[in-house]
């Protein structure tokens, strides 16, 4: 039937009984919906209350079960149904004495203005928060914005005064803010502006989760940017640049400061974590290497399959693109894939200890980045990182 679908070349309606009959698995039976969608087939279940193939695998492999949750979910959806609102509403919105979604003026006059700035005066996500923080423009919460609750704004179908959930659409639902010009416009614009992604796991970063800013508290991640310029002769070069940035800055616009290059940061900590070896003020030992090895890898599994189940969970809702769940269960599998097989592999860290400290020491610099990383965790359990100094958290010896 796949290659049926991939060489017609029109669009299919596939039904089915249950997520069952497409994967074992949340995961697989997920892939396949989105096999079958790249290929323009729509997928639905025989189930009249509940068509959506995604809230059916929901049902089958991931959160919420028994004869209460069952109930519940029968009561969401007939609410659903009617437009009436369910969770949290969209900021620009209130649920109503009637159930409903009703606009709240201060905030929608905010989502008018990002759409504006989006669209009319063609800024960026990340101006368009700067633009709303330094003008502290308040959020729901009261914190500052981020890209990605701009991000949000923009791709809401809310603001339409169409309610989406479980898979259905109530167009006209409630009072709309944005008309569909602009918010189709909108859309085009992200859709030009993405930068086209390919499914592999990047370079790590050693010191994610380590690192902390001084200044304000909050963690350092890891940020890579492409940059492109043109030489005289008409020639283009593209590089791309690693570093280490406050996620306060990074997210909200509000902490200016501790901005470090990736290369030199990991070699400060590097450096400072070889010598503390060297001195013996910590040590590291062979079982508790291993077992950071296994935990940094499960850990970065689970992290990965609860962002897919969330996904899942969003795309079911209508609050996310289908588009996007397929980037992110992407990434899912080739992150599995390269994981699995470097616990399958050998580990030249672990090789290294085996044979002693001083041998490790001497190879310090030749051992990959994934080895280096959970070295670092098994000796470092923080980095604290000010404008011009670096300074380590060591694990006590036993």
């Amino acid at each position: 039937m796949v290659e049926y679908l991939g060489q017609s070349q029109r669009e299919f309606l596939v039904a089915v009984a249950g997520p069952q009959h497409l994967g074992h698995t949340l995961e697989s039976s997920v892939g396949r919906i989105l096999e079958l969608d790249a290929l323009g087939a729509r997928v639905l279940c025989f189930d009249e209350e509940m068509p959506d193939p995604l809230l059916q695998a929901l049902k089958r492999w991931g959160s919420g079960s028994g004869a209460k949750g069952e109930r519940i979910k029968k009561a969401m959806l007939s609410r659903a149904m009617r437009g009436e609102g369910l969770g949290k509403p969209p900021f620009g919105y209130r649920i109503g004495p009637d159930g409903k979604l009703e606009v709240v003026s201060e905030e929608t006059a905010t989502v008018q203005r990002i759409f504006n700035l989006y669209t009319q005066d063609d800024m960026g996500m990340r101006l368009i928060v700067r633009h709303l923080n330094e003008r502290e423009v308040p959020t729901r919460s009261g914190g500052g914005w981020s890209i990605v609750t701009v991000r949000d704004v923009l791709r809401n179908r809310a603001y339409l005064g169409t309610y989406a959930r479980f898979g259905m659409r109530v167009p006209r639902s409630h009072q709309a803010i944005i008309d569909s010009a602009e918010f189709n416009l909108a859309q085009k614009k992200m859709t030009q502006r993405r930068t086209p992604r390919t499914p592999h796991p990047g370079e790590s970063f050693l010191l994610s989760g380590l690192a902390f800013c001084s200044s304000c508290g909050n963690r350092m991640i890891g940020v890579s940017r492409r940059q492109g310029w043109s030489h005289k002769d008409g020639s283009r070069v593209v590089g791309q640049y690693r570093y280490y940035q406050c996620q306060s800055r990074t997210n909200q616009g509000m902490c200016r400061y501790h901005t470090w290059r990736s290369e030199v940061l990991e070699r400060a900590v590097l450096d400072q974590a070889w010598e503390a070896l060297e001195q013996g003020r910590i040590e590291l030992r062979l079982d508790e290497a291993a077992s950071q090895r296994r935990s940094d890898a499960e850990g970065k599994v689970k992290l990965l399959e609860r962002r897919f189940l969330k996904a899942v969970e969003a795309t079911a809702a209508g609050s996310i693109s289908v588009g996007r769940l397929r980037l992110i269960f992407e990434e899912l599998g080739a992150h599995r894939s390269a994981l699995e097989d470097s616990l399958l592999s050998p580990d030249p860290g672990l090789e290294a200890m085996a044979r002693g400290g001083e041998f490790l020491l001497q190879g310090w610099d030749s051992l990959d980045r994934d080895t280096l990383g959970y070295l670092l965790r098994a000796l470092v359990s923080h980095v604290s990182v000010g404008d011009d100094s670096v300074l380590l958290t060591l694990k006590e010896k036993e």
